[in-house]
């Protein structure tokens, strides 16, 4: 049996980890289709975003993961995108653009490098007034662990077959 592990520590968005967002966007987590989500609504045009900020012990090793979220964006598009922090520079190995309207899965790979300081997952929204991104369903996990071979899709604590992480 392949152990999968989620990296993120709060996939089910249950607020046991604070997004951080400027001062001019509103964070609140709705239960949308008896999921929970992270929204974003710009109140003020300018830098319009939400994030998760994985440091220290939440920080997964190095490796290859494979990242997973379901996104929405209406009023405007919005992106998502995750961010590795190295000596102070970022980089954006993954980055999803989410039509308005519509909601997406966001899937890719990414690599967590040895000497990485932190990991961010953003969202992005529109820059207008009322512009909404959504987030749910977190997922960082191992390459190896996800592969299709091994079973792939969403770890079992999704259905209840495993605990995730602490």
């Amino acid at each position: 049996m392949t152990l999968r592990i989620n990296w993120f520590p709060d996939p089910n968005i249950t607020k046991t980890v604070k997004p951080y967002a400027p001062s001019i966007i509103k964070v609140d987590f709705p239960v949308v289709a008896r999921r929970n989500w992270l929204r974003a609504t710009v109140l003020t045009v300018g830098d319009t975003y939400a994030q998760y900020s994985l440091q220290g012990d939440r920080l997964p090793p190095a490796g290859t993961y494979h990242v997973h979220c379901n996104a929405f964006a209406k009023h405007a598009n919005a992106f998502v995108r995750v961010y590795t922090r190295v000596g102070g520079k970022y980089t954006v190995p993954l980055q999803k653009e989410i039509a308005d309207g519509t909601t997406v899965d966001v899937d890719g790979t990414i690599t967590v490098p040895d000497d990485c300081e932190e990991l961010i997952i953003r969202t992005t929204a529109g820059k207008v007034v009322g512009a909404i991104v959504m987030l749910s369903d977190i997922l960082i996990e191992r390459a190896d662990t996800y592969d299709k071979a091994v079973g792939g899709g969403l770890p079992g604590f999704f259905s209840g077959d495993t605990m995730p992480r602490a």
